[in-house]
């Protein structure tokens, strides 16, 4: 069996470990492209098959005892509630957080086929800021949707905009502008009083702003002087460190609860981003090469986090130019609500960039590859034209 399909295995037998109902492991399967029968398959082996391979039994009650204190580790020194300053919330149980990677709660998939994007009366989608509103009704609550703010790509989704809490994998080639669609979002959304955060793996806060302001004359600058934006920079070898000395602890007999660790959020800020952005995956993955288990707590973790944060999150990740796989490690497109791709096509002696929103859990969506260029103002994106053009 290749390497995918024994991680696709894999994450099935957690589905059916963690006594998901068969829809929706189904469900889940079909999310990330495959068919019915290919799930339904799946699922069959998943149940005839042992535990899989990386999960672990619970920590016994002597064990959760013996939990050290987090104040002496520089690590465990913050926690979610004092990261915003707040101290009212508590952090999600470990089913909770499980259920809701794997998508046992996920929205309704009744509109998985296309839509139009056009209104008869007013010609396309537009954005309504007054629907904007958190609604509750019994224990179901609908969530706040905020656009993306990135040209016209808001028009290809049907509700006008992500849901708060929601995760969104950005998968895509060196090239093909991860990091200008993600900082376009956020400072479009600081233009209109939108808080943004922005963490980066990779490149320094100060090559990020003077790209920025170059190419596109956005001061990031000004905007983080007036508290409507934060660029982070850590080292992702930090992290991975840390993560290998917390498991570290639980294989000598102490059990660290994962919601303790803080690790790229443990910078206080002025302000609840709105939006988040993590640049990106690919070089986590990197850090934790020789800890492939380390790394796919962490990832749980991390999006674990994200969805508390009630922000809408873009997350990166690197792949091939006209990728088939949309990650490192195959496990992201599972724990995203969303994988969006950007390609980088060639036609004859050119290349031509396009995007594909491939799934989306929180709304319908157009099921088709869109062209877009990148211009002195960020992405432009057409929504009416075609990728492939017949030669005249």
């Amino acid at each position: 069996m290749d390497a995918k399909k024994q991680r696709l295995l894999d994450a099935a037998k957690r589905m059916v470990a963690d006594k998901l109902s068969d829809n929706d492991v189904v469900g889940s399967l079909k999310d990330i492209g495959l068919s019915e029968e290919e799930a339904h398959s799946l699922l069959e082996k998943a149940k005839g098959s042992s535990t899989p391979e990386g999960s672990s039994k619970k920590p016994s009650a002597e064990h959760r005892k013996e939990q050290p204190s987090s104040s002496g580790n520089e690590f465990w020194s913050s926690s979610y509630d004092e990261f915003f300053g707040r101290r009212d919330a508590s952090p999600a149980s470990s089913q909770a957080m499980i259920s809701g990677i794997l998508g046992a709660e996920r929205a309704s998939t009744s509109g998985r086929g296309s839509f139009e994007a056009t209104n008869k009366s007013s010609g396309d989608w537009r954005i309504k800021e007054s629907a904007m509103l958190q609604k509750r009704s019994g224990k179901v609550v609908f969530r706040e949707v905020l656009p993306v703010r990135v040209s016209d790509f808001d028009k290809l989704i049907g509700r006008s905009g992500l849901k708060r809490g929601d995760t969104i994998l950005l998968s895509g080639g060196a090239g093909t502008g991860k990091t200008t669609f993600g900082m376009q979002s956020i400072y479009n959304g600081a233009l209109n009083g939108e808080k943004g955060l922005y963490i980066t793996l990779e490149e320094t806060a100060s090559k990020i702003k003077e790209n920025m302001m170059e190419n596109f004359n956005w001061d990031l600058e000004k905007m983080e002087e007036e508290q409507n934006l934060a660029i982070i920079k850590i080292d992702p070898l930090t992290i991975a460190r840390a993560v290998e000395a917390m498991l570290t602890k639980e294989r000598g007999g102490l059990y660290i609860e994962f919601e303790e660790f803080d690790l790229p959020f443990q910078f206080d800020l002025p302000f609840k981003p709105d939006r988040v952005v993590v640049d990106s995956l690919s070089a986590l993955s990197i850090a934790f090469m020789e800890n492939e288990q380390g790394y796919r707590q962490y990832l749980r973790h991390l999006f674990e986090t994200l969805e508390r944060f009630n922000s809408c999150n873009l997350v990166f990740g690197e792949t091939e130019q006209s990728p088939r796989t949309y990650s490192r490690s195959g496990i992201e497109e599972f724990l995203a609500d969303g994988v969006v791709v950007f390609y980088n096509i060639q036609i004859h002696n050119t290349r031509q960039r396009a995007l594909e929103i491939l799934k989306l859990r929180s709304s319908s969506h157009v099921r088709k590859i869109t062209p877009y260029t990148i211009t002195d103002h960020g992405f432009e994106i057409y929504i009416n034209q075609e990728i492939f053009r017949e030669e005249e």
